[in-house]
């Protein structure tokens, strides 16, 4: 095929529209409005280095019981940016049936957006672009959960891009964990997967291994302040070079490191 061409994206994750929500505690009526300043602040983003493609890595919702006007206010924002987005369900969100991703269309509210429905795991090659993505749709009633389990070998030469909500755990680590990914599973996908987008984790991390990229977006706001680590999203860009990725900061609060 002809030479692949640049793409670039941004990455975030554990958005939490709709928390705290009914709430008549003002504390956190302030938190609710700040999370959806800084999802407002994502799609800026996402528009201002002229993105591609914005990817969801789970979480966007807080829970299935959010308000209309939540579900609303998130497809408005969506199609605000003028990318195509690809939002993948998590454990908060999930796509069991009668669920909001059933209940609301939001792929009618937003048509650039799709989300990945499918539990065993989907593909999905967006229009225009040289990429193919890949992720598996949480089910709340799947209590053995793998979010990396059925990640296939490469498809042809374009840019892959894994999506994943879960819990990264290294060798010899918590095994118990729910939604496990393991190191050797990530490690596995070197040179099959360009990136892997992961959610679950509300700090930043970075975890490639054995050759993969791998990262934690971040939740762009915490959902409280004890997560010194949150605040961001992720540029990453496909091009000749490889693969590389950057932090940009989205909460709009003076900025406070958190301590080593």
């Amino acid at each position: 095929m002809p030479e692949r061409k640049p793409l670039r994206l941004v990455h975030t994750s554990d958005v939490h529209l709709g928390a705290y929500e009914g709430s008549g505690d003002g504390k956190w009526e302030e938190r609710r409005d700040l999370i959806r300043t800084t999802f407002a602040r994502v799609i800026d983003l996402a528009n201002n280095v002229n993105a591609d493609m914005l990817v969801i890595a789970g979480d966007f919702f807080d829970n299935g019981r959010v308000d209309s006007s939540t579900v609303t206010f998130a497809a408005e924002q969506i199609r605000r940016f003028e990318g195509q987005t690809l939002l993948l369900p998590g454990n908060h969100d999930p796509m069991d049936p009668g669920s909001l991703y059933w209940r609301y269309d939001m792929e009618a509210m937003a048509p650039r957006l799709h989300i990945f429905r499918s539990h065993p795991g989907e593909l999905h090659e967006p229009e225009g672009l040289d990429v193919v993505a890949w992720g598996r749709a949480y089910l709340d009633t799947d209590w053995h959960f793998k979010p990396l389990e059925g990640l296939p070998g490469r498809v042809d030469d374009r840019w892959h891009l894994g999506i994943a909500h879960g819990h990264f755990v290294r060798e010899g680590g918590e095994m118990h964990r729910s939604l496990l990914m393991k190191e050797s599973e990530v490690a596995a996908a070197a040179g099959n997967w360009d990136y892997l987008a992961f959610g679950h984790w509300e700090p930043h991390a970075d975890v490639s291994t054995g050759g993969t990229t791998a990262v934690y977006s971040g939740a762009p706001m915490p959902l409280s302040d004890a997560n010194k680590r949150a605040g961001w999203a992720s540029v990453v860009d496909f091009d000749d070079r490889g693969v590389n990725w950057r932090l940009e900061r989205v909460d709009p609060r003076p900025y406070e490191p958190a301590p080593l």
